[in-house]
């Protein structure tokens, strides 16, 4: 990583489903002219999703990315080693990456479900209740891929039985226990009280104290992203076709609004940015 600099350093962070993947296809070759044109200019691009650390590092190892991640849903943030010119203080660290942990350990996680089931009489499913197989099938991914998906380690998607009505129920009762819902687009989500936009956070000061100047971007397409838009400079959300914009979005400055999801609505919206930062 390049020693601190006067002139503002860039910062891509990213949502991956629906966003830079196809939500169905999970392919991102429609971006590879952004990507491309991120590479050429040296630009972090840090993966900040709901997936699991397993999951983005396959994504990281296709996309060529050295950078840091953030996984489910602001769970953990994931730093290379020798990433950064200092030292900076870490709760634990694996082989090749320092960890920065906001959320709950997973098995607090699935104890909340399952008392919030009972409690309910609510029909519920999370991953840590479905087969590798099972997940294969109702996500779209191979048997590696679902594997992957359910080494979870802060965060458990699931899906319930019923209408508004039991999501409210459900969600309250999450609330009454001190944890965070959250719709990422295809699962209802439980987490700590960690989201997407604390750990933006986390590291955006680690990049300041790295270059001095920094110039944050963030692109999203869920609800999940929202506090992630909201910590950045340059927000920009990718609306699905008749969704309204989410109302803490309204207020917003310098977002940019781009109809469509996926990598092509990706890399019009980054390339149109990259753009109007260079004029």
């Amino acid at each position: 990583m390049p020693l601190t600099t006067t002139t503002p350093k860039r910062v891509i962070f990213t949502d991956l489903d629906g966003t830079l993947l196809d939500r169905n296809t999970y392919t991102f070759e429609p971006a590879q002219s952004a990507l491309q044109r991120i590479r050429q200019k040296d630009i972090p691009l840090v993966l900040t999703s709901s997936k699991t650390r397993a999951e983005i590092e396959g994504y990281r190892s296709k996309l060529e990315n050295s950078h840091p991640f953030i996984s489910e849903n602001g769970g953990a943030v994931f730093i290379p080693k020798g990433y950064f010119s200092f030292r900076f203080p870490y709760d634990r660290e694996t082989d090749h990456f320092f960890v920065l942990e906001l959320g709950v350990f997973y098995p607090r996680i699935i104890d909340v479900l399952a008392s919030i089931k009972k409690e309910t009489g609510i029909s519920i499913k999370g991953f840590s209740d479905l087969t590798e197989k099972e997940i294969s099938s109702i996500c779209g991914l191979d048997l590696k891929e679902a594997g992957y998906a359910k080494k979870r380690e802060y965060d458990e998607p699931f899906f319930l039985e019923g209408g508004e009505k039991e999501v409210e129920l459900v969600k309250r009762k999450i609330k009454e226990k001190g944890l965070t819902y959250v719709w990422a687009g295809r699962f209802h989500h439980l987490s700590g009280r960690n989201d997407k936009g604390k750990a933006v956070e986390m590291l955006k000061e680690l990049y300041e104290h790295q270059f001095f100047s920094v110039r944050t971007i963030g692109i999203g397409d869920s609800l999940n992203d929202l506090s992630m838009l909201l910590a950045v400079e340059r927000p920009i959300f990718l609306k699905e076709e008749g969704s309204p914009l989410p109302e803490p979005l309204r207020s917003k400055r310098n977002l940019t609004l781009i109809d469509g999801t996926g990598p092509e609505a990706w890399n019009e919206a980054i390339l149109h940015e990259l753009n109007e930062l260079d004029t």
